[in-house]
Order: C-alpha cells, then structure tokens, then sequence
C-alpha cells in the first residue's frame, strides 16, 4: 500500500483515534495497545504495517531535513548578525521555532536559509576580490629571469619578494637590490653601516623563521632514517645490561646453588661542538657576488633567498655534511686550552667506527670473525660465511641489519646478478643477504674506502643530541667591521649494547654481544690523530696511529693507554723547529732515539709487560704515490692513466695514442739504457713542436688532446 499524502493520512489517523498528535518515541510511531487495536479493526495487519513504516521514513526525513537547516543557520549567524539579502522579505530574521513560541513568525525554510548563504558568500567574494585589487601604495614590479614567465618573481616597490620583511627592504640594503636587478654595483661592505645592519637583519630572520632552518638539519644530515634518535642528553646516557649463567639441575638432597649474574652498563656520551665564522668586507663581496650569480641562473631562482638567508643556509649546510661524517669517522681528540689553530671536525667526537675499534682493540668486548679481506669476485660468499658464523639464535633473529660501505652492497648485487641470474627462480637482486630476509643491506656512506662490515640490531644504532634546535641557533656579533657568526650544540653517536667484557672463567653464557664484524682493519691506514704537547713528555694514546703536532717542543718518553699485541705508529712533522725526539728508554725501546722534526713515521709493536718496541721507521715523511703506466710498442692507450714510463728494450717510435676525454693530459718519459730511446714526431693524431727523442729517465714530453689530436705543450729534454 503506498500513501503519498501522508499529511492527510496523520490527520485521519489522529481524527479516528480521538488524539490531537502522533505519538512519537524516539523517532519512531509508537501507538498504544488500544490505538493499535482499533486501527487493527479497520486496516489489516499488513496495511497497519505500511502506514507506520511510511510514518517513519517521513519522521526520519524531516528531523535530517531540519539539522541541515539548523546548520545553515548557525553559519549565517556567524557570517552576519545583519538582515540576510536574497531571502523572501517576509522571512528575514533569522529566527526559530524557540525564538518566536507563539508562531507569530513562521521560521525559514531550508531553500530560504541556502539562498540566503548563497548571497552572503557571493558578497564575500565582492569584498576579497576588491582587497586584492587594491594596492595600497606599493604596486608589484615583476622580475621575469630568462625570459620566461615561468620564473618570474614578485617584488614591490619597497621589499624583495613583496614580503614586507625588513630584512627584505630595498632602502639601505644594496644585497636585496642586486637580487631584484635594481642595482649593479656591489655593496661597499667597508661600511661599519652596512655590517651591522647585516647583523641586525640575521638575527632577525632567524628569529622571524626559526623552523625553516631547524628542519635543514634533518633534511641534510644523510645518516640512514631509521636509526633511532635520543635528545635531552645533558652529557651522558648509560643502558644496563644483565646476563645470567645457567640455573636449572636435576633434583638432589644438598642446596646447591647455581646462579650467577653479571649487570653492566653501556655507555653513551654527547660532545660539545662549536661552529665560529667570520666575515670581513672583501669577503663578504665574493660572497654576494656568487649569491647573485647563482640566484639569475637561467632557468632557475636558485635558493629564492635573501643574502642573510643565503649566508645562514650555506653555514648549516656545511655543518651538517660534517655532523654525518663525524658521526662515523670521527675520533675525539681534546683541543689544548693554548691552541692557536682552529681543530679539525674530523676529531670533534667519537664517531661509530672508533667505538667498533675501541671495543675490538681495546675494550675487547666483542668478537671478530677471521674472514680475510672481501674482494668483488668472493663478495657474495664472504657475505654469507660472515652471517654463518654468527649464534644460530642471532642469525636467525628478526631486525638485524647490515651496515657496510656502497661500494661493498654494490659489489655483492653486482656478483649476485652474475651467480644467480641464470637460476630458473632468479626473480632479482635481493635488498638482503641470500636466504637471510631478515637482515637488511645498510649503506652507510661514510664507510666507504674501508672493507669494515657490521652486522647489528637495527634499533641498537643511536644517535644522541642535546636540543635538536641548536644545531642551526645562530648567534651574531659586529666588531671593527667584522661579522661574527657562532653556534653550540651537543651531539654523539653509539651502539646502546655492544658485548660484555667478561673474566677468565666465566661462562660462555656472559659471553654474549650484539655487534659482530670481520677482522679487517677499521680504519685507512694513513687515517691519524693529532697529538698536542702536554710538555710532560708522556702521551696517553687513544688511537693507534698519532701525529704530533707541529709546535712539538718535548721529548716523549712513554706511550700509555693501548693494550699488548697492538700496532702503534707515531708520526713526525718537518716542520717542527725543535729538535726532540721519541727517547729509546725502558718503556719504548728503539734502535736509537727517532727524530720528530724529519716528518718520518716510528712504527712499534706493544709487548706483553706493556712496553714499545720499534718495528720500522722512516726518516721523511711520506710521498703520494703517483701510478704509473709502462708501454713498450710504439702505441700508447690514454685511457691506462696520465703518467708514461718506457719500459721496452729497443728504440721504439710513438705513432698513435689511442682514447683519451677532451683537455686530457699525459706525460711520457723515457728511461736510461742504451738503445732504449722514444722518439715521437707529428704524424697520426700526434703534433709536436718539432720531432724529440726520450733517452732518459728525465726527458719527459707533455701532451693534451685538442679536437681528437694530441698536442705537445710542454718538454724536458736533460742532454
């Protein structure tokens, strides 16, 4: 049955059952026993069933009908407390049923309330659009960089970017001038003026944009994502670790007790580092003129900054390269209170590859694995002999990863292509080790040049901060025309559990470790610490490779701090005026006193009571070793190296020089001997000044290639 005057059917409904409204519960028709009984009299069940369902969907519609209206109100109430414009005039007011009880005013409907809305934004939109067109004085001037529309930039009258910023204003601020095109010259940074209101506009757009340059430090910083970070270090953070030996035993009569526990503490530390810079007027031109440069690039607004944003950027960016880089490589060496040279970044804090050595070498808190050095034909099975030899509980467990230089990850996905891709389920590289999905490759790119691999929980690696927003809280100071420019923050990197150091007799059980490598060298072997003159004559040696620094004015006498087995080495430096030594004495015991002045290197060995001995030495320092190429035909192949070397037996004539890149150079020499001359002459892609013979180590020819032909530039012919 289908009522489509539903109004006519409440009423009949209401006129038969003697009532003056539908009785509603809940949003629903709720008729009483005896009301259902008499409809039931008149209409079958069926009917009866219809009509309050149909009652229903219409009570339902309604009450949704009216929230919207109600909604509708609520926001004309909040745009205007005027009379609404659009709506019939009969209805202006926004009233309702609660406002007007007696029904003198009947409320708005839903299509009065939406063209009433609609009027109000419509007049919204009048009022924007004439606020933009106005321009208040200060109309834009459009910079159009390269001719294309693409990258055009608005500026006003008064301000850079139409910013309104101060330290955007053209007036008494040449630098923003030269960024719109509206001034050619270059600031006259000779100006106390103009120096210190640099300074004032520094500091004041970092104040202004504090969050623009905290978020440099995460976005440059480039160590691996999901190493977890720790803030609020003050100075240090300790984990404890408890490992117990075994408990359970068969049942006996006698109490015999059996537990054994051990608790150590791993722990993590934060250096204080230190950024000062400064900026004097010829400076600071070179600086501007390279800002300016890179800012009309064709085709690109380079950094869209103003100078001071661009100076800030620069410094962060800088320091952020070597907050990465010191978390790896770093190894902390104390700057004497005396220096006079500023320290080296690299020794700033202890980096993650120190503190694998120190607990390798030193602290001997974990176990290498004897593997041999990794070369690109045996990556794949060095790889996985290392992940076989870990505990069969650890090489199995979840969310391990390993961290070892791009090159090495790039070797193994090289080798693996090779070894698998004729497999019929060769499906690709894997981003893991063969058979091993739950230890994850990590590139770490400051391990690279070493063949030093890790395998570790991922969540074991931590970097540590103090506040995270220092790291770009520059602070600014103008003195004689100089700009000063300074920053403090704390930062440090560690492994929270690398192994426990355990006593002769411990069980194996107490033996347990969380990082496990090769044997390999961690460091290059021309990778030195400096060491500063305490003028006590004894060094206590953090690392094993030392230099001595170039202000050395005392004989050293003892070496402390490195454990038996270990190889030491002590560098000098041919600068040093004074003429001291490492003393041959009871604690290090030479062939004869070693020279720190000749720049040499003193190589020991620290025995077992403790002592040095001397290994090797040389007596200057040492030479950069230039690779060499040998021929002995009469064509050369450039693409073999820069620097030639005759090494046939007879007298040869260069006639052709094969490969090579535009502007390369090369250098051919000759050797000594009899009938072993090189001759060359203009002939094949060869020109020369005139023909030469080689016929000595020191006769040598220089060549570049120019537009395919290799031309003489250069020649030392001794006879």
């Amino acid at each position: 049955m289908e009522f489509k005057r539903l109004k006519s059917a409440s009423a009949m409904v209401m006129t038969f059952l003697g009532i003056k409204s539908m009785p509603v519960v809940d949003g629903k028709i709720a008729f009483d026993e005896d009301q259902s009984s008499k409809l039931k009299e008149e209409l079958t069940e069926e009917k009866l069933t219809q009509l309050v369902d149909a009652f229903n969907s219409e009570i339902a519609e309604n009450s949704q009908i009216k929230g919207i209206n109600k909604e509708i109100t609520e926001i004309l109430k909040g745009l205007s407390t005027e009379d609404r414009t659009g709506a019939n005039s009969a209805k202006q007011k926004t009233s309702t049923v609660e406002e007007d009880p007696n029904g003198a005013a009947e409320p708005p409907t839903v299509e009065d309330n939406l063209a009433a809305l609609r009027a109000k934004m419509e007049e919204r939109d009048r009022t924007i659009k004439a606020l933009i067109e106005d321009s208040e004085g200060d109309m834009p001037l459009a910079i159009i960089q390269g001719g294309k529309i693409n990258n055009m930039v608005k500026n006003s009258a008064t301000h850079l970017y139409a910013s309104g910023k101060g330290y955007d204003a053209f007036e008494g601020r040449n630098w923003n001038k030269l960024a719109a095109g509206l001034s050619t010259s270059a600031t006259d940074w000779a100006d106390a003026t103009e120096i210190s209101k640099l300074n004032g506009d520094m500091e004041l757009f970092h104040r202004q944009n504090p969050s623009e340059l905290q978020s440099l430090h995460r976005d440059n910083f480039g160590l691996p994502s999901h190493w977890k970070r720790t803030v609020n270090v003050v100075d240090r953070i300790v984990s404890g670790t408890i490992v117990t030996g075994p408990i359970t035993q068969g049942r006996k009569l006698a109490w015999l007790p059996k537990n054994k526990q051990a608790i150590q503490a791993e722990e993590g530390k934060v250096y204080p580092i230190s950024i000062d810079a400064e900026f004097i007027g010829h400076l600071l031109s070179v600086i501007e003129a390279s800002w300016v440069s890179e800012y009309n690039k064709e085709g690109s607004q380079a950094y869209k900054l103003t100078f001071v944003r661009f100076l800030l950027q620069e410094i962060d960016k800088q320091a952020r390269t070597e907050d990465r880089i010191a978390s790896i490589k770093a190894i902390h060496v104390e700057t004497p209170d005396n220096a006079t040279k500023p320290g080296k970044f690299i020794n700033r804090q202890d980096g993650l590859l120190y503190l694998a050595w120190k607990a390798r070498e030193i602290d001997k808190k974990y176990r290498a694995f004897s593997l041999g050095v990794p070369t690109s034909s045996n990556i794949v099975d060095y790889v996985d002999e290392l992940i076989n030899k870990l505990p069969l509980d650890v090489k199995n467990m979840p969310g391990l990863e390993m961290e070892m230089s791009p090159t090495w990850v790039k070797a193994y996905k090289r080798r693996y292509e090779v070894t698998h891709s004729l497999n019929t389920d060769y499906t690709g590289v894997l981003p893991y080790p063969k058979d091993f999905p739950n230890i994850k490759f990590v590139e770490v790119v400051d391990f690279e040049g070493s063949d030093f691999m890790v395998i570790t929980p991922s969540n074991n690696v931590e970097i540590l901060e103090y506040l995270p927003k220092e790291k770009s809280l520059y602070k600014f100071e103008m003195l004689k025309r100089i700009l000063y420019v300074f920053a403090d923050y704390k930062m440090g990197m560690r492994y929270v559990h690398i192994g426990n150091k355990v006593k002769p007799g411990d069980p194996d059980q107490f033996k347990v470790q969380s990082v496990w490598s090769n044997d390999v060298s961690v460091f290059n072997k021309d990778f030195f610490i400096p060491v500063f003159d305490n003028e006590t004559g004894e060094i206590e040696a953090r690392f094993n490779q030392l230099k001595v620094d170039d202000v050395w004015n005392t004989d050293i006498t003892k070496i402390s701090g490195l454990v038996p087995g270990q190889i030491v080495k002590i560098q000098g430096d041919n600068t040093i005026i004074a003429d001291k030594h490492i003393k041959n004495n009871a604690d290090i015991v030479l062939g004869s006193d070693f020279a720190l002045n000749t720049g040499g290197t003193l190589t020991m060995v620290v025995m077992a009571d403790g002592k040095l001995k001397e290994l090797s030495r040389t007596a200057e320092p040492e030479q950069t070793v230039t690779v060499e190429s040998t021929f002995e035909t009469g064509v050369l192949d450039a693409d073999n190296g820069y620097d030639y070397t005759f090494s046939g037996a007879e007298n040869t004539a260069i006639t052709e020089i094969l490969n090579g890149v535009p502007a390369q150079q090369i250098k051919i020499s000759g050797v000594d001997g009899a009938n072993t001359d090189v001759t060359l002459s203009t002939t094949g892609n060869i020109k020369v000044a005139s023909a030469v013979t080689l016929a000595t180590a020191a006769d040598s020819i220089e060549l570049i290639l120019v537009d395919g032909v290799w031309i003489e530039f250069n020649r030392t012919i001794t006879a």
